[in-house]
């Protein structure tokens, strides 16, 4: 059913379920979401959460292990064997044995993993694959993760629904920095230091010039890791700076597609945002990358286990638009959507 929908569509799950969520809640959401998608898949499968630090299951900072552990549960009922089965993530600053014990313990990965016996793969020890870009701006030449380029591999980019400090958003493109090796040449957000006193001029594009260094990188690199699909796991939201300052918000939403940039568009929207006012999303679109454009994008929703065409996106926005909160923990103004645009305007 994937297969048959065009590229830059998008496809939303709502959970419907009024009141807190349970484990089983969050792990049924993304077992219906894939039996309504019926993704043609190859010998092996490569789930890529999101567990960039240290922090708890329900934390709303990380992609939910209990999600992963329903999308593991429907690739076995398709016939996947386990040991095809890996759930990979690139994070902390160090290769094997650092850098991601931490991170799946805290999160509840490791604890997942054995009872499913399925392996845990840490892309900061991954051999290389050397990915040349001419077309790219700034990242010409990438190492990505033998693990998530492997010819026999379904890789599935599985981000959390969180807002970031500098990028604004970070959903499938963003998550895909963890896929970069080795783990010291990750850090996009960072900048040479003949380049900061630029850091705060303001860009054509309306953003600060350091921001715009990383969307442009972002934009490179979603032309050398690409993912099969992306699945954002939204069931709780999480705004501030997409650690550990910020609120958790119940949206109950799974947003699925295959181009990273339309995906990252709905899911923008449904947090109440201007996707069209968002640095990495513009650049996307500058560069062919993705279509942002809401009303040219083709929209799906699953509906008692269908795929449908949907009639209404306002229906699945968040019940309040998330907060983007700077380092400093200042709020940062960032243009509200079409919805809650119309909103504001009727109370004033």
């Amino acid at each position: 059913m994937l297969e048959q929908i065009a590229n830059d569509a998008v496809c939303i799950y709502k959970l419907k379920k009024e009141g807190k969520v349970t484990s089983q809640d969050i792990s049924q959401s993304a077992y219906e979401t894939l039996k309504a998608l019926k993704p043609n898949t190859k010998s092996k499968i490569v789930l890529k959460p999101n567990v960039t630090i240290p922090a708890e299951p329900d934390s709303g900072i990380i992609t939910h292990p209990d999600f992963i552990a329903g999308m593991v549960h429907y690739f076995l009922d398709t016939g996947i064997p386990k040991e095809n089965i890996f759930v990979a993530e690139g994070g902390g600053s160090g290769p094997p044995p650092h850098g991601m014990d931490e991170h799946f313990g805290q999160g509840g990965y490791t604890e997942m993993a054995k009872k499913r016996d399925i392996s845990l793969v840490n892309l900061n020890g991954d051999e290389k694959v050397n990915v040349s870009l001419p077309q790219a701006e700034i990242l010409k030449n990438i190492g990505i993760a033998r693990t998530v380029k492997d010819k026999d591999t379904t890789f599935i980019n599985v981000p959390k629904f969180k807002t970031h400090n500098l990028a604004v958003t970070t959903l499938s493109m963003k998550n895909l920095m963890g896929t970069i090796t080795p783990c010291d040449e990750r850090h996009l957000c960072s900048m040479p230091k003949e380049l900061w006193e630029r850091a705060n001029e303001i860009t054509p594009n309306g953003i600060e010039f350091r921001e715009e260094q990383l969307c442009r990188k972002l934009c490179d690199l979603s032309m050398a890791s690409i993912p099969d699909f992306n699945i954002i796991e939204g069931i709780i939201g999480r705004d501030g700076t997409a650690f550990r300052h910020g609120k958790n918000i119940q949206t109950n939403v799974v947003i699925a597609g295959k181009n990273t940039a339309s995906v990252d568009t709905i899911g923008t929207y449904l947090m109440g945002l201007e996707p069209t006012a968002i640095g990495y999303l513009k650049i996307a679109f500058q560069r062919g990358v993705g279509n942002i454009n809401i009303d040219e994008l083709d929209l799906y929703e699953i509906n008692d286990g269908r795929l449908i065409l949907c009639d209404d996106i306002n229906k699945f926005v968040s019940p309040v638009p998330f907060e983007v909160l700077r380092h400093d923990k200042q709020t940062r103004d960032i243009p509200l959507n079409s919805f809650f645009s119309r909103t504001a305007q009727r109370i004033s």
